[in-house]
């Protein structure tokens, strides 16, 4: 059975977040609702897999910036589905890595395959959300298309250990 991401926030919260996505010209309301619709889809992976190092595409966390920016529907999410907040850790400027992981520890790592140079937080993302029982669009999840942050659990960002 495919997961539905509307059955994580209310309704308001959904037409609220959408709303809010066509703020931007570029986004028709088909978009920005299969956007949103990827962010939660991602989101609820990320809060089901804390020790999976995931990333979105830079479609997919454009939706995850509006929605974090509406902090308070954003936090209520969080609390809610997984009683934790989920942190936003965005690249740092002059690393390498796609994925740019900091905690407590200060921790990083490098984030891409070693033989094809791809990002890895991304196939890990793709594949966790599969795996989940969300659908992927295909559109929005192209490898050209990472984006430079991610939500690593597993001794980095919120970390309960």
């Amino acid at each position: 059975m495919i997961r539905d991401p509307k059955m994580y926030v209310t309704p308001d919260v959904w037409e609220r977040e959408v709303t809010l996505l066509l703020r931007n010209p570029e986004n028709t309301r088909e978009l920005a609702e299969a956007k949103f619709g990827q962010a939660i889809a991602y989101l609820v992976t990320c809060g089901e897999n804390p020790d999976v190092l995931m990333g979105p595409s830079k479609q997919v966390d454009e939706a995850w910036h509006s929605f974090m920016l509406d902090s308070i529907p954003y936090h209520h999410f969080t609390e809610r589905n997984f009683g934790r907040y989920i942190h936003h850790v965005p690249e740092l400027p002059g690393t390498t890595a796609e994925a740019q992981c900091v905690s407590d520890d200060r921790a990083t790592r490098d984030g891409h395959d070693s033989d094809t140079g791809r990002p890895l937080a991304l196939e890990q993302t793709i594949t966790a959300i599969k795996a989940a029982g969300f659908d992927i669009d295909p559109d929005l999840w192209g490898m050209e298309s990472a984006a430079n942050c991610n939500q690593c659990h597993a001794g980095c960002h919120d970390s309960p250990k």
